[in-house]
């Protein structure tokens, strides 16, 4: 009898142990990043993420470089192959440089892209469009635009040539639990850059995978509560580099006392200041994301 009820629970542990083994990472693996844990990884300016969550395999951004996010990814073993989809969040070549390197090993994966106008293979905006029916008068011939007889359809290719974009104009569920969160921003320098964030919906709340968070973080985050009003992480560039001690200093306290947010893995554009006061808030909380580093997600 005694054998039996040993024989009983070495079957039931064996059984937990497989069904823990199988279970599917919830993690982001961060990719390319300018700072971190000494290594052989290559530092560069941009941001590039794995997140793994649900089953799904997302890379969010591919960094600023083409060898070193090819280089980085090679000496993660991450296998570009078996992706889901990938995430860019907005059009600037900090984020963009590694996707030919993703191409090349993955020329069919998904990719969502923000809707901009002349990006990803977008035409220009409407109202250029329209300009070119307007017939000048006095205009000599050899100055108008097509001969005066403009295409239906004005085309420009993306640097990436045949890859098929899935352009975001707003935010929305794109599997059980991921949204692509779409803002804009109105800041000097990026005025009216569309942006998407990746929002992962956990047991402990929203967690939201940012790139360079230009049209502000807290906008970005009044977005994404829409989903789930609770959020549990924010991963990536924060853009408080550029800010006033006093104005970051704010943000990273209304994580805590508007937002009840309840860690954070700043890196990217974040600033360095920034990561001292998130230090300071948040303690233990504060995740630190360089580089090779892997941050958890709720189950």
């Amino acid at each position: 009898m005694k054998l039996l009820r040993l024989m009983i629970l070495l079957a039931g542990l064996s059984c937990l142990f497989r069904a823990q083994a199988e279970e599917p990472p919830a993690r982001v693996t961060v990719i390319f990043d300018a700072f971190g844990k000494p290594s052989d990884l290559a530092r560069g300016w941009g941001y590039s993420a794995l997140v793994e969550y649900g089953g799904k395999r997302i890379l969010f951004d591919t960094g600023g470089q083409y060898q070193a996010f090819a280089d980085n990814v090679r000496k993660l073993k991450i296998d570009l192959k078996t992706l889901d989809f990938v995430v860019i969040s907005h059009r600037h070549g900090d984020h963009t440089g590694g996707l030919a390197y993703v191409l090349e090993q993955n020329p069919h994966v998904k990719i969502y892209a923000p809707l901009e106008t002349g990006s990803f293979g977008t035409p220009p905006s409407p109202p250029a469009a329209k300009a070119l029916l307007r017939n000048a008068a006095g205009i000599t011939p050899d100055l108008r635009y097509f001969n005066g007889q403009p295409p239906a359809n004005l085309t420009i290719d993306s640097p990436w040539p045949g890859t098929k974009f899935t352009l975001i104009d707003k935010s929305v569920e794109i599997a059980p639990g991921l949204f692509l969160v779409k803002t804009v921003s109105d800041s000097k320098g990026t005025l009216e850059l569309n942006e998407l964030s990746l929002a992962i919906r956990t047991p402990q709340g929203l967690a939201v995978i940012v790139g360079c968070s230009h049209p502000g973080i807290e906008r970005i985050l009044e977005a994404a509560s829409q989903y789930d009003k609770q959020l549990y992480t924010i991963v990536g560039g924060l853009h408080l580099v550029d800010k006033s001690d006093q104005q970051v200093s704010e943000v990273v306290n209304n994580f805590k006392t508007r937002w009840h947010i309840d860690r954070v893995a700043a890196g990217h554009c974040t600033g360095e200041f920034a990561q001292v006061e998130l230090e300071r808030v948040y303690g233990d909380h504060h995740d630190h994301s360089g580089i090779g580093e892997v941050i958890s997600l709720p189950r």
